[in-house]
């Protein structure tokens, strides 16, 4: 009777064994900021199966930060695409959601898959301007030291994601400064891509946009209204660090509304009107500006503003077009489910001690009485 039940139990074993599912997951060790990452693998889960892939920031901070879904093909691959511009410089985990009941994974599945995030923005500085007056031409210039006369690989492409030049690699001379006038379709917002070549591969550094003018609608040509609406356009500023986000509260005009920061400092905005979730742009390095726009039938616009890099601090002007005033305003913190911050006390024209002393003399007296 045992020699039954131990075969029963080993059938059964090698029966779970077998009904377990192996999945695979190939990530680069180190990927770069800014940078669409291709993360994938293979499987042997069944054709048309999803799961989940979770993402975690490890350092400098840990949490959890965004998912993703993850559908297996008819070749038992997977893939799913890493937007890695809103990360900062650290390291990340993924995590693949594991349906134990029905699908387990076997012991030699990549449930977990580490990886660093590596940011090369500032081994560019941008010289040309981020808005340019030009109906066919996009002038790019600036300075790579570290690169110095290795040259530049760039592509540029349109809002719509095509490519309008390259990618092809540009000259730097000696001390990194490199220039190319890019012949374009017309005025919009592009988006130029820098890369370098080491160890046999192009490797990644930034992505810059910018925006090209019309010089037939712009300031220069346009004849100046007799009676312009006030506070058309208004800004405002605010120190902002990571522990100390700046907030500000915009009253807002009907129409379509553009909210534009400063730049210098690699900074991530959100924004809400009070009603929905926050929404977050984080599109840009610390060449350019963030930038969007929402159509508002007038009324509150609600602003959160901090630096991408932990240990970076400084003061953030955010410029809105369409708008009666902005202002920094630490109560719009509760729209973003943050505490509202609270001022240093000023010191009592009336000291607290000194009232103390004075309820106790006519105390004293009063006894004497």
């Amino acid at each position: 009777m045992k020699k039954v039940a131990c075969l029963l139990g080993l059938i059964l074993l090698c029966s779970g064994a077998a009904s377990a599912y192996e999945i695979k997951c190939s990530c680069p060790d180190e990927v770069y900021r800014g940078d669409i990452v291709t993360i994938g693998g293979t499987s042997t889960l069944p054709p048309g199966y999803s799961t989940w892939i979770q993402l975690y920031e490890v350092q400098p901070m840990s949490r959890e930060l965004t998912s993703q879904a993850l559908v297996i093909q008819q070749d038992g691959t997977w893939s799913i695409q890493l937007q890695t511009l809103s990360l900062e410089e650290g390291t990340y985990k993924f995590e693949i959601v594991e349906d134990v009941m029905d699908y387990p994974l076997s012991s030699g599945s990549d449930r977990t898959t580490m990886f660093k995030v590596i940011d090369r923005s500032g081994e560019i500085t941008i010289l040309s301007p981020s808005t340019q007056t030009s109906r066919d031409t996009l002038s790019i210039y600036g300075r790579a030291p570290d690169i110095g006369p290795a040259g530049l690989q760039i592509e540029v492409t349109d809002s719509r994601g095509t490519v309008i030049y390259g990618p092809l690699y540009i000259r730097t001379d000696a001390d990194g400064y490199f220039s190319k006038d890019v012949p374009v379709p017309g005025p919009g917002r592009y988006y130029t891509e820098f890369s370098d070549f080491r160890n046999n591969e192009a490797r990644f550094i930034t992505c810059v946009s910018f925006t090209l003018e019309d010089p037939g609608t712009s300031a220069e040509s346009t004849p100046t209204p007799t009676a312009p609406a006030p506070g058309q356009t208004v800004s405002a500023s605010a120190t902002a660090t990571r522990d100390a986000p700046a907030y500000f509260i915009v009253d807002t005009l009907p129409g379509r509304v553009e909210v534009t920061t400063s730049t210098g400092t690699d900074w991530r905005i959100y924004h809400t009107d009070g009603t929905a979730s926050a929404t977050r742009i984080d599109d840009t390095g610390s060449t350019a500006p963030e930038v969007f726009t929402v159509t508002s039938p007038g009324g509150m616009l609600y602003l959160k503003v901090e630096p991408v890099r932990a240990g970076d601090e400084g003061t953030v002007t955010v410029t809105v077009e369409n708008a009666k005033s902005v202002a920094s305003g630490p109560a719009a913190a509760s729209y973003f489910g943050d505490v509202i911050p609270v001022s240093e006390p000023t010191e009592s024209p009336f000291p607290l001690v000194m009232l103390i002393f004075a309820l106790l003399v006519i105390g004293c007296a009063g006894i004497r009485k």
